[in-house]
C-alpha cells in the first residue's frame, strides 16, 4: 500500500509520469489522478513542465523534502522495530556493482539468509555513481564498493584488497616477449601465484591497442583514465560498455584489452583466451568496503550482514577484521 508521498517522489525521481507509474506498478491515469488529488488538498501544483522536463514547483520542493524526511523516519523506525524483535523480522537492501552482484554478494546473502531466514534481503545492482546516490538517499541500507574519494561520508568496513589488472586477448601479438610479466587466469583461480612477486609493466607498452572500457560513472572507468593520464597517453577506445562482464567478454573474443580485477578473475568462470598483466601506473589497487551512510541508524541486521560479509570475503583475503558490536 503506497502513501500519497510515494507517488510524488516517484514522479520526481523518474522525471516522467509514465516511468513513475511503471515503477509503482499502477496505470498512468491512476497516478495522474493521485497527484491531482494531492495538489487539490494543498491548493497548489507540485510539478510544472519546462519544455519536455517535469520539475517541482516551490511547493513541490517543500513537499518532496518533507516526504523524504518521513521516509527516513519510517525506515529508521522499521529497523529499530526489527531490533526489538531481534533478528526475527526485518529487511535489508544491499547494493553492489554488476560483477559484485553476480559473484560476491550472492555468497554473502546465501550465508546470511541461511543464518537469519526471517530477514528479507534485496540485492540492487548499479554503477558506483548510482549506488552513491542511492545510499545518500537511504534507498540502500548497505553497499559494497571502493568509495574512492568519498569514504568520509560512510561508515566503512574493509572487505578485500583488489589489484587492477590489464586483460589482453591471448592471441594478440602484443603478448609476444612478455612472458615474465604474464599472469594466467588459472594461476589466480587456483592460488598458485603470488601477484606481489610478478613484475609490473607500463601501460605505455599497450598504447596502440584498441581498448574496451567501462562507461563514465564506474569506478573502474575513472581508474583506467587516470592510469592513461599518468602514462601520458590517449587510449584508442573501441567500446565503452556498462558492465565489467561485457568488457571482459569482448576482450576474450579477441577485440582488444580491458581492465579487470583479480577478484573478478578469482570468483568468475574459468578463462582460457586471455592474458593478464600488472600495470605500473597508479591507481592499480583498490580496497572494497561494505558501508552505510554515516550518522544513520545501524540495525542489528545490518551489523550482522557486515559480519557475515567479513567472514565470507574478508577472511579469504586476510584483511584485519573490524569488530562489529551487537
Amino acid at each position: 500500500m503506497f502513501h500519497k508521498y510515494d507517488y510524488v517522489l516517484a514522479v520526481y525521481e523518474e522525471k516522467s509520469f509514465t516511468k513513475a507509474a511503471a515503477k509503482l506498478f499502477i496505470s498512468q491515469p491512476t497516478l495522474s489522478v493521485a497527484i491531482k488529488n494531492i495538489e487539490a488538498q494543498l491548493g497548489a501544483p507540485l510539478f510544472e513542465r519546462t519544455g519536455s522536463q517535469i520539475v517541482p514547483t516551490d511547493v513541490g520542493r517543500e513537499y518532496l523534502a518533507a516526504a523524504q524526511r518521513i521516509q527516513q523516519i519510517e525506515r529508521e523506525f522499521s529497523h529499530k522495530l526489527g531490533d526489538i524483535y531481534g533478528l526475527e523480522t526485518g529487511s535489508l537492501t544491499v547494493g553492489g556493482s554488476n560483477y559484485l552482484s553476480c559473484y560476491v554478494l550472492p555468497k554473502i546473502i546465501t550465508r546470511f539468509s541461511a543464518d537469519h531466514p526471517k530477514i528479507a534481503v534485496t540485492p540492487v545492482e548499479g554503477t558506483s555513481l548510482t549506488l552513491a546516490k542511492m545510499i545518500e538517499n537511504e534507498e540502500l541500507d548497505l553497499v559494497v564498493d571502493s568509495f574512492e574519494g568519498v569514504a568520509e561520508q560512510y561508515e566503512c568496513t574493509p572487505l578485500l584488497s583488489e589489484r587492477v589488472l590489464l586483460c589482453v586477448p591471448a592471441e594478440a601479438p602484443i603478448n609476444k616477449g612478455l612472458e615474465k610479466f604474464c599472469i594466467l587466469p588459472e594461476q589466480i583461480q587456483n592460488g598458485s601465484i603470488n601477484l606481489d612477486e610478478v613484475p609490473s609493466l607500463s601501460i605505455t607498452h599497450f598504447a596502440k591497442e584498441n581498448f574496451i572500457l567501462l562507461k563514465s560513472g564506474h569506478n573502474m572507468h575513472h581508474r583506467a583514465m587516470r592510469a592513461f593520464e599518468r602514462a601520458g597517453i590517449t587510449p584508442n577506445v573501441l567500446f565503452f560498455v556498462d558492465q565489467l562482464n561485457i568488457s571482459y567478454a569482448i576482450c576474450e573474443s579477441g577485440m582488444g584489452p580491458c581492465f579487470v580485477t583479480d577478484t573478478f578473475i578469482h570468483y568468475s568462470r574459468p578463462h582460457e583466451n586471455v592474458r593478464l598483466y600488472k600495470i605500473s601506473e597508479e591507481p592499480n589497487r583498490r580496497t572494497l568496503y561494505i558501508a552505510y551512510k554515516k550518522n544513520r541508524y545501524c540495525s542489528i541486521a545490518m551489523r550482522e550482514f557486515i559480519r557475515t560479509a567479513q567472514n565470507i570475503v574478508g577472511q579469504e583475503n586476510n584483511l584485519p577484521q573490524k569488530e562489529i558490536l551487537l
